[in-house]
C-alpha cells in the first residue's frame, strides 16, 4: 500500500472501536424491574376493572415484587461468603432485601415493588456516574490504541494501514506531523518535536532526533521520522503506568480500611433502630423507611470515589501513583529529603568558567581539551565538546596516540588535560586554585606548561527554586539536600534552590541515617530522589518519589509515588491534591452522617414514607459522587 493511500483512510489518532458491551447484570436487574413495575401496572388495572377479585390483583402484585427482589436477594446470599471490597459492593443490597421482606409480610406489595425499582435504577445510575469518573484514569489505555503506517519490511517505500496492537519490537513506523506515537521506540531518521503532556504533564514539547527514544501515547508535532519499535503493549511506559494505576485503584487506603471494618457494625445497630421506631409506634412503614435511609451507601463511597478522582488527576499532571495511601500519607509531609544530582539538577555537566594564563586564551584551552576527550564518555568530556562547539571552536581529534589515565585525564605527547595529580606526575608545575577543592576542574596543559583550567557545574534546574517556595506555602517547612558530592557545590546548589541545610559527601548509608533521624524527631518524611542511586533513603522514607519515571522499571518499582518527568513542581501539587482528597473524604463522610441521622429521625416520626425514603437515599449516594467528582477539575497549575 502506498503512503498517500495509507494517508486517504481512517484517521490515525482515531481509537479503535471498542468491542460490543455484553449483556451485564446490572441489565439483567433493569429488565426484571421492568417486568416487576408492568405486573404492578396490570394488578393496579384489575382493581379498577374488576375491584371484586381481589386476590387476583393482589396476585400480580405480589408476582411483581418478587420480580424486583430476585436480584437484590440473590445478591444479598452471595454477600454473606464475600469480603473485603466485595462484602463491601453488596452491603448495600442486604438492606434492600429487609425492606422488601417486610413489605411482603405486610402485603404493601406495590410499596416494595416502588421502593426496589428506585433502589436499583438509582443504583444503575450510581454505577455509571462512577464510571464516568472512573473513565478519566481508562482513558491511559486510549492513548495507544491508534493506527499507525507500518513499512514494509520487504519495499522500504510502501507503507501498511495497522492498529498499534499488531506491531512488534523490530517494525519500522513512519510518523507524520499530528500523528500519535503507537509504541516506544527510538528514531531512526528525521528531526521533529514531541509533545509529552499525555505521560509528563509538560506542556513544552522536546525535540527528538536520530537516537532519540520516543513513548506511546505522545504526538509528533513536527517533522516526518521513521521510528523503530522496541516495546509495545503492556512493555510501553504508558502500558506500565496503566498496569500501575489500575493497582492503586484496586488498592485500600488506610481510610476506606477503617470505613470498611466499621460498616459490620452498622447493620445490627440499624436493626435495633427500627426495632424500637416500630415497638413503639406499631407502624411498620416507618421502620422500613428507617431501614431504606439508613443504607450506608454515602459512607462506602465517600473514599473511593474520591480516591479514583484524585487518581485520574494525577495521572493527568504526569505523577504516577502506585497506591491510593500515598494521598492519605502525603496530606500530612512537613519534610522534604532532596537527592542533588538529577533531582534539583539536571545531572548534566556545563562549563561555568574558562581561566586561561596569561598567554594563553579560552579557544585554546577548549581546542586542546576537545582533541583529547572526542571520544572519552565520561560526562566532562561531554561537556568540553558541548561548549567547543557553542563558542564554534574547530579542534583536531587525536586518535590512536590518545592515551587514558584511568580516573585522571587523558594525555597525548605534548598535551594534557585531567586532575591536578596527573599534571603534577608529569612534571608539569601546576598554581594552586581555588577551584580545586570544591568544584569539578579540567587543568590543561601544552608542551609541559600549565595552561589554564575549565571549571564546570551541575545544572539547577530551572524550577527548582519555585518548586521549593511551593512546598513551603504548602506547609513544609523543613528541608534537607543530600548528596555525595563536595561541599563547595552541594553549598551552591542549596543556596540557589532555597534550602535551608545539606550534607555534603554523603554516602547511602548515611542518606538513610539521615531519613530515619528526621522520622525518629517526629517529622513526616517525602524522599525524593532519582530512584537509581538512592533507594535506600526512598525505602525508608513516609513517602517516596522518584523522578523522570519514564521508561524506568526501576524509578516506578522503587517509590511510592513517580514523576513521570522531571518537573519539580509537581511535588507541590500532588501535596495540594492530596489535601483536596482529603478534604472531599471528610466532607463526604460529615454529609453522609447528617443526611442520615436527620433522615432516619423523619422517618421515625412518619413524616417519610418508604418510597420518600428511597429517593432521599439515592439523593445522598448521588451528593457523595457528586461532591468527590469536583475533584477533576482540581487545577494544578493554581498558584505553583
Amino acid at each position: 500500500m502506498s503512503s498517500s493511500t495509507a494517508s486517504q483512510s481512517i484517521p490515525l489518532n482515531e481509537p479503535v472501536a471498542n468491542t460490543p458491551l455484553k449483556f451485564s447484570a446490572l441489565h439483567v436487574r433493569l429488565v426484571l424491574v421492568a417486568l416487576g413495575l408492568l405486573c404492578l401496572a396490570l394488578s393496579q388495572l384489575l382493581r379498577w376493572l374488576r375491584p371484586d377479585h381481589a386476590d387476583v390483583f393482589s396476585l400480580w402484585a405480589m408476582l411483581g415484587l418478587a420480580l424486583a427482589s430476585v436480584p437484590v436477594l440473590i445478591d444479598s446470599l452471595t454477600s454473606l461468603k464475600a469480603d473485603g471490597f466485595e462484602a463491601t459492593k453488596y452491603y448495600m443490597d442486604q438492606f434492600v432485601a429487609l425492606a422488601i421482606l417486610a413489605c411482603f409480610a405486610t402485603a404493601q406489595y406495590a410499596t416494595g415493588t416502588i421502593v426496589a425499582a428506585i433502589l436499583i435504577v438509582g443504583q444503575m445510575l450510581e454505577e455509571h456516574t462512577t464510571l464516568g469518573v472512573e473513565e478519566a484514569v481508562k482513558s491511559l489505555l486510549k492513548l495507544s490504541r491508534v493506527k499507525t503506517r507500518r513499512i514494509s519490511a520487504e519495499n522500504g517505500d510502501s507503507e501498511e494501514l495497522v492498529d498499534a496492537a499488531d506491531l512488534r519490537p523490530g517494525d519500522k513506523v513512519r510518523l507524520r506531523p499530528g500523528d500519535a506515537v503507537p509504541a516506544d521506540g527510538e528514531i531512526l531518521t528525521g528531526f521533529t518535536t514531541l509533545h509529552q503532556a499525555s505521560i509528563t504533564g509538560e506542556s513544552m514539547p522536546v525535540d527528538g532526533n536520530p537516537g532519540s527514544p520516543v513513548y506511546a501515547g505522545t504526538i509528533n508535532l513536527t517533522g516526518v521520522v521513521t521510528v523503530i519499535v522496541r516495546r509495545t503493549g503492556e512493555d510501553t511506559a504508558i502500558g506500565r503506568v496503566r498496569l500501575t494505576v489500575e493497582e492503586a485503584r484496586a488498592s485500600r487506603a488506610p481510610l476506606m480500611r477503617l470505613i470498611d471494618t466499621y460498616t459490620q457494625y452498622y447493620m445490627p445497630f440499624v436493626l435495633i433502630t427500627a426495632g424500637f421506631v416500630l415497638f413503639f409506634t406499631h407502624e411498620i412503614s416507618r421502620a422500613i423507611s428507617v431501614i431504606i435511609v439508613a443504607m450506608p451507601c454515602a459512607f462506602v463511597l465517600a473514599s473511593p470515589t474520591a480516591m479514583v478522582a484524585a487518581l485520574a488527576v494525577a495521572s493527568r499532571m504526569g505523577v504516577l501513583v502506585k497506591s491510593s495511601r500515598s494521598f492519605e500519607v502525603a496530606a500530612g509531609i512537613d519534610s522534604v529529603v532532596f537527592d542533588k544530582t538529577g533531582t534539583l539538577t539536571t545531572g548534566q555537566l556545563r562549563v561555568t568558567a574558562i581561566r586561561p594564563q596569561p598567554g594563553a586564551t579560552a579557544e585554546e584551552l577548549l581546542m586542546v581539551a576537545a582533541s583529547l576527550e572526542e571520544h572519552s564518555t565520561h560526562p566532562i568530556a561531554r561537556a568540553v565538546l558541548w561548549e567547543a562547539r557553542l563558542r564554534g571552536v574547530f579542534w583536531q581529534p587525536l586518535y590512536s596516540t590518545v592515551v587514558e589515565v584511568a580516573g585522571r585525564g587523558m594525555r597525548s605527547g605534548g598535551l594534557v588535560a585531567g586532575r591536578r595529580q596527573l599534571l603534577e606526575t608529569l612534571g608539569i608545575q601546576v598554581p594552586v586554585l581555588s577551584e580545586d577543592a570544591d568544584t569539578s576542574t579540567l587543568h590543561v596543559a601544552r608542551d609541559g606548561h600549565f595552561i589554564g583550567v575549565i571549571v564546570f557545574a551541575d545544572q539547577l534546574r530551572e524550577e527548582s527554586g519555585d518548586a521549593v517556595a511551593s512546598l513551603r506555602a504548602v506547609g513544609v517547612d523543613n528541608f534537607v539536600m543530600l548528596t555525595g558530592d563536595r561541599s563547595g557545590v552541594a553549598r551552591d546548589i542549596a543556596q540557589r534552590a532555597g534550602l535551608d541545610r545539606f550534607r555534603a559527601d554523603c554516602l547511602p548509608d548515611e542518606k538513610l541515617q539521615e531519613v530515619e533521624a528526621l522520622k525518629l524527631a517526629g517529622h513526616r518524611v517525602m524522599v525524593v530522589g532519582d530512584g537509581v542511586n538512592d533507594a535506600l533513603a526512598l525505602a525508608v522514607g513516609d513517602l517516596s518519589v522518584a523522578m523522570g519515571a519514564l521508561g524506568s522499571d526501576v524509578a516506578i518499582h522503587t517509590a511510592d509515588v513517580a514523576l513521570m518527568g522531571n518537573d519539580l513542581r509537581n511535588l507541590p501539587r500532588f501535596l495540594k491534591l492530596s489535601d483536596r482528597t482529603l478534604r472531599v473524604i471528610n466532607q463526604n463522610l460529615l454529609c453522609g452522617f447528617v443526611f442520615i441521622a436527620a433522615f432516619i429521625a423523619l422517618s421515625a416520626a412518619g413524616i417519610i414514607s418508604p418510597i420518600v425514603a428511597a429517593c432521599l437515599h439515592e439523593f445522598s449516594a448521588f451528593f457523595v459522587i457528586f461532591n468527590s467528582a469536583r475533584i477533576l477539575r482540581f487545577d494544578e497549575l493554581a498558584d505553583v
